[in-house]
C-alpha cells in the first residue's frame, strides 16, 4: 500500500520570483537541478562559497534558492528566516565573479521559490534537499531524483529512508562535527542524481505509484474516505 498525503504551502508566498519558472521553461529536458533547503534551512557564508564551487564545477544548470547566511559555521535551524526576509547581497557571500561566469547556465533566487511548481517543471532532473518531509513527497509526486543533505531533526532519519529504502536519493557525505560538506562533495553528488539511470527510472515509478496511491480509488484515497467514515459512524 503506497498512503501518499502532501500539504504545501501557498504559492501566492513569494509570487514575485515567478521569473524563474519562466527561466525553467527555456531550459533542455531534465537539465537543471533545484537546489532548495527547506524555510528554515540557512548555511553559513564558507558553505554557500562551497556551494557554488560545487555547482560551477559540476558544469549542469541549475536554479539554487539562496537564504540569507548565517554567521557561524554548518547548516542550522534558524529561527528568525522568515523574518529577516531577503533583502541582502548575493555577491559577499557567493565566490567573486560566480553569478557572472554562470549566468548562462544558473539561476540564484533569494530565500524563496515556489517548489511544487518547480519540481513539476519538464526541465528538471534533480532536487537537493533537506530532507524535510513535505519536500520529500513533492520530489517523489514529481519524479525528479534527489540529493539528501539533512540539516537537522527528524531529516537525518528522511535521509536514510530516501537513500537506503525508497532508492530515489544519493546522500551527501557531511563531516562529523558540523555537517560541513566541501565543493568537490557537491559536484560529485550533483553530477551522481542528473548523470546515473537507474536512480532515475527509480524516481520515475514511485510518481507513477504515488499517482495512482491518489487516484479514484487509490490507496490514500481509499484509506482517507476510511478514515472519515470511522469518524462519521463514531
Amino acid at each position: 500500500t503506497f498512503i501518499v498525503l502532501v500539504c504545501t504551502k501557498s504559492d501566492t508566498e513569494g509570487s514575485d520570483n515567478k521569473e524563474c519558472l519562466r527561466w525553467l521553461e527555456e531550459q533542455p529536458s531534465r537539465s537543471v537541478v533545484f537546489l532548495c533547503f527547506g524555510s528554515r534551512g540557512s548555511f553559513s557564508v564558507s558553505q554557500l562559497k562551497e556551494i557554488a564551487k560545487g555547482l560551477e564545477k559540476s558544469g549542469k544548470r541549475f536554479l539554487w534558492v539562496v537564504k540569507r547566511p548565517l554567521e557561524e559555521e554548518g547548516a542550522k535551524h534558524d529561527e528568525d528566516a522568515t523574518k529577516r526576509g531577503d533583502q541582502f547581497d548575493l555577491n559577499p557571500v557567493l565566490p567573486d565573479g560566480f553569478l557572472e561566469r554562470t549566468k548562462d547556465r544558473g539561476m540564484v533566487v533569494k530565500a524563496w521559490a515556489p517548489q511544487v511548481e518547480v519540481l513539476s517543471r519538464e526541465s528538471v532532473g534533480g532536487f537537493v534537499s533537506h530532507c524535510g518531509w513535505n519536500s520529500v513527497l513533492e520530489g517523489v509526486v514529481a519524479g525528479v531524483p534527489m540529493v539528501a543533505w539533512p540539516l537537522y531533526a527528524e531529516q537525518h532519519v528522511n535521509r536514510e529512508v530516501m537513500v537506503g529504502e525508497m532508492k530515489v536519493a544519493v546522500g551527501v557525505n557531511q563531516r562529523v562535527e558540523d555537517g560541513f560538506v566541501s565543493a568537490e562533495e557537491v559536484e560529485k553528488r550533483v553530477r551522481e542524481v542528473m548523470e546515473t539511470k537507474e536512480i532515475r527510472e527509480r524516481s520515475f515509478k514511485l510518481k507513477q505509484m504515488a499517482m495512482a496511491a491518489v487516484a479514484q480509488f487509490g490507496s490514500s484515497t481509499t484509506a482517507l474516505a476510511n478514515l472519515l467514515h470511522s469518524w462519521i459512524s463514531f
